[in-house]
């Protein structure tokens, strides 16, 4: 499932999913509230949730599906990429970062760190190790 207030950014982030691998976009949220309801629904495996949305942002999405029994991976987008933001996705629960800027390139690193298809088990360390695992 893809979360992103711009129409636009959705729909190519949905495209370049199904395009790139075994991926089948279930569905395309653009507000916090309609990603809350349509993950109940959809019961997605892979969530790809932008932080910056009006009203109920990203963080508090992502808080709140993590929340959740069987709860999706959760990777936060952003093109405002700092260290407050890298900060708060980890806080809020989210499995991954990846900045828009970098969403092609980082979306496979993302992928194998989150789905293990290396075949080694990985885990995040302290938030400044975050970003250098997907923006390689």
């Amino acid at each position: 499932m893809v979360v992103d207030d711009s129409l636009q950014f959705a729909s190519a982030v949905a495209q370049f999913l199904a395009c790139n691998g075994n991926f089948e976009v279930l569905a395309s949220a653009n507000s916090g509230g309609d990603a809350l309801a349509r993950t109940s629904i959809e019961r997605p495996d892979l969530m790809f949730i932008d932080i910056s949305m009006p009203g109920m942002n990203g963080l508090a999405v992502t808080s709140l599906i993590k929340g959740r029994e069987a709860a999706p991976k959760v990777v936060m987008m952003t093109l405002e990429d700092s260290e407050e933001h890298r900060i708060g996705a980890m806080e809020a629960g989210a499995d991954a970062f990846l900045p828009k800027d970098n969403f092609a390139h980082g979306f496979h690193a993302a992928v194998e760190l989150l789905f293990d298809t290396s075949g080694l088990k990985k885990e995040f360390g302290p938030p400044a190790a975050l970003a250098p695992s997907l923006d390689t």
